[in-house]
Parts: C-alpha cells; structure tokens; sequence
C-alpha cells in the first residue's frame, strides 16, 4: 500500500485519453491559491524531495506526474507523448480540481513547460516562479551533448561518449541519436545500459558537490532512467515539439505576469546566460536571483533561496 505525506488533501489517477493516467495529489493548505508544481526531465516524475520547499500550512500544491512519468501510465511512453498534450493535461488537472486561476512554478524541464502553458492559459496564471531555466533551445540541447563539459567533468564525459563510435560524434545531435536509437532500441539489455549511462551524465552535471563514486551508486539501475532517457530523448530529439526560440519570441504576451527566477551561476545543465535573456526580454514583471549553485534544487544554496523565494513570492 502506498504511503502519502501527512500533508497530501486527496490523491489520484486522471484519464487524459490516448491511454494515459496521470497520477496527481493535491497536498497542503486547500484554502491556499493553488500551484502547480511542474517537474522535471522531462520523464523524472515528482518526488518527495522537492515538497520542502514548499509550506503546506501556507501553500496548496498541485503536484502530477507527466505522461510516461513516475507513476503516472503507462510508463516510459512517449506515444501521444508532447509539449502540447502535457499542456492540455494542466488544463484538464485544473478543471477535474474544479480550479479557476493559479500560480505555476517549475525547475529545469517544469521551467520550461511553466512558460508554455502560461502563453497557452495566460487568463488562468496569477504568478510564476521559475528556476534552473530551460527553454528548450537546440543550443541549450547541445550545450549538454556536444563535449564542451568534458573540459568540467572529464572522466564523466569519457565513460558517457564511450559507448559512441567515433564515426557518431560528429556533433551532440548525431550524438543524442545514436543515444536514442540504442535507448528506444527492442534489445532490452542493451536499451537499458544506455539509459543507465545518459542518466550517469546527467546526473554528473547537477551540483556543484561532485562525487564520482556517489554518483555511479546512487544513479545507475535508478528504475527512473528508462523514463528520463526514453522520454528526453524523444522531446529533445524533436525541438521540445516547439518552434525554435518559441518562448522568447512569444515572451511579450506574458510579461505582465509576476515572475521570480532562481538561477544557479555555476549551473552546468542550464547556464547562467539562459536566464540572463529571459530576463531582458521579459521586463520588469521578473525578478532574477542568481545564487552561487549548479542545477540541482538539493545544492545548498539553491535550495535556501527557492524556500524563501516559495515564502514570499507564492503568497
């Protein structure tokens, strides 16, 4: 049987058709504003971790699981599968818990997908709170694959591109696909040793703590590797199913929203100038706050900053 937080309201799985079930929990103060909380990867699923920086006696949190994710189903499935669908999922989220308006906040991937469902529902978001910003740029894609962080993580960086033929590493494209051929491959085995080894990596750029041994423990047979590595693969190897600098080019039609940014200078997944344009091209409704942190919500300082941040921004 399945243990929730003291804190959770309700909890349940919604159909969203095509064969999908979204598992979803409704955790926190229920007469708080609700936020949606949007996770990362895309393909990681919620977790327990990230519930801390939130305040259930203050907040109301919606937390979900995106299509293939967690324990949302079926697992690992990128059929129906796209930025699209996992807006339209919020949508039908919000209308099942009977929820007029909302804030949004989003790490990473949720960052990403935060921004697209506000310009897709502007009229339902009060506020957004965003860290670790993606947003989902074939340069933001490359700047992970293409090499240049081996000079950061060499040994990291030499186990993840050895398992690519030389004639495969033309560019951190062709590297991504052959990746992704192996991963959405029929030999089990195989599909499984390369999940394995795309999550290693990038889990090795997450925090500024590094530790090799910790890492290969705590990260590889992980059973979420098949989901993160099926279903980023598939998002990524498609420009996140948007036009490219989609968010940018679109941002003036929600730049009146209130929005606060926590961005880690040292981030090694997102970098720090990612969230340097979204800032100028936003205006004066943002907020950015860089902290001395890689990407990773758990990095000290990073983790103080979004507690705070949830405490006087998401009230």
């Amino acid at each position: 049987m399945e243990t929730l937080s003291p804190n959770v309201q309700t909890s349940g799985m919604l159909s969203v058709g095509d064969g999908h079930e979204l598992y979803y929990e409704d955790w926190g103060n229920p007469d708080a504003t609700p936020i949606f909380h949007l996770h990362g990867g895309p393909g990681s699923g919620g977790g327990e971790q990230i519930k801390l920086i939130y305040n259930p006696k203050k907040h109301r949190v919606i937390f979900h699981d995106q299509r293939g994710a967690g324990r949302s189903t079926p697992y690992a499935c990128i059929e129906a599968n796209t930025s699209q669908h996992l807006i339209a999922d919020i949508e039908r989220l919000r209308e099942h818990l009977g929820i007029e308006s909302l804030y949004v906040s989003g790490g990473s991937w949720g960052s990403t997908l935060a921004l697209l469902y506000a310009l897709a529902h502007p009229e339902r978001v009060q506020k957004i709170m965003l860290w670790s910003l993606f947003l989902g740029r074939q340069s933001e894609v490359d700047f992970v694959n293409d090499g240049r962080l081996g000079s950061f993580f060499p040994e990291a960086w030499e186990r993840f591109i050895g398992l690519v033929p030389p004639e495969h590493r033309g560019s951190g494209q062709s590297i991504m696909q052959y990746y992704a051929d192996a991963i959405h491959g029929a030999e089990e085995a195989r599909a499984r040793t390369y999940a394995n080894e795309w999550a290693l990596w990038e889990s090795s750029l997450l925090s500024v703590n590094y530790n090799k041994a910790l890492k290969e423990k705590s990260v590889l047979d992980d059973r979420d590797n098949t989901a993160v590595a099926k279903i980023e693969t598939h998002y990524f190897l498609n420009s996140c199913f948007v036009p490219e600098n989609y968010i940018l080019d679109s941002i003036s039609s929600i730049s009146h929203i209130p929005c606060t940014l926590v961005h880690g200078r040292f981030d090694m997944c997102t970098p720090a100038s990612t969230a340097y344009e979204l800032d100028r091209a936003y205006g004066d409704a943002l907020t950015l706050i860089y902290v001395n942190s890689g990407h990773s919500s758990s990095d000290p300082e990073m983790n103080v900053a979004l507690r705070t941040t949830t405490q006087l921004f998401l009230t």
